[in-house]
């Protein structure tokens, strides 16, 4: 059975395109889609830089740097971020895949092709951050869709702020789609999916926590 891959129809008609991915023998349109996907993710970051999404160490600096190295300071940051979501491409992309594959009787291909649709909901997740920071001032961590904002009002320890700023209504949906989609092609156990999953982004929110807190610091230890 030949499946051509069609990212829409398996949000929308999900347990009708899973049971032909589960059945493929062969898969089609991948590479097109990985290559779509690229070109979503590094607009989607070009569009957050230029719209000032993160450039807070670069305002601190607009006062004691003139014209020219302002603007060779934006385009660096510019740089670094379509850098950051090239990483972040092949991260969700290819390297969380082939985590889920060492765990799950289910060919790495497969599970690619979900991750493609977990790489949409985050890039939709960032556009929406640009209206909160444009028009009500609140960063990627203060988000009203993740638990930042209520930990802010408890306390006042950054990396706490940034871990939970990190778990937002994106990110648990994600985890629940990954999860059902899994346990449909796969034969393992849905406990250990679970266990998995949750592990996993578990590691991704600390990590992105730690990258959030020494942020600044590196910002200033490597201009």
């Amino acid at each position: 059975m030949t499946y051509s891959v069609n990212l829409i129809k398996l949000f929308i008609r999900r347990e009708d395109h899973l049971f032909k991915l589960r059945e493929a023998e062969r898969i089609k349109n991948v590479w097109k889609l990985l290559f779509l996907l690229l070109g979503l993710t590094v607009l989607t970051y070009v569009w957050t830089s230029w719209m000032g999404l993160g450039t807070d160490p670069l305002s601190d600096e607009m006062t004691t740097l003139n014209r020219v190295e302002y603007e060779f300071r934006k385009a660096w940051f510019l740089i670094g971020r379509v850098a950051f979501g090239i990483l972040l491409y092949v991260f969700i992309l290819f390297i969380s895949s082939f985590f889920f594959w060492l765990f799950n009787h289910v060919t790495y291909k497969k599970l690619l092709i979900i991750q493609m649709n977990v790489l949409l909901i985050m890039l939709l997740e960032r556009v929406l951050w640009i209206p909160l920071m444009v028009y009500f001032g609140l960063d990627w961590y203060v988000s009203p869709f993740s638990f930042g904002i209520i930990t802010s009002y408890i306390t006042n320890i950054d990396w706490i702020i940034y871990l939970l700023g990190s778990v937002s209504i994106f990110q648990l949906f994600i985890i629940w789609y990954q999860v059902t989609c899994i346990s449909s092609i796969s034969p393992t156990k849905k406990r250990w999916i679970w266990t998995g999953v949750i592990f996993w982004h578990l590691l991704l929110w600390t990590g992105t926590a730690a990258l959030s807190n020494y942020d600044l610091f590196l910002h200033y230890l490597l201009r």
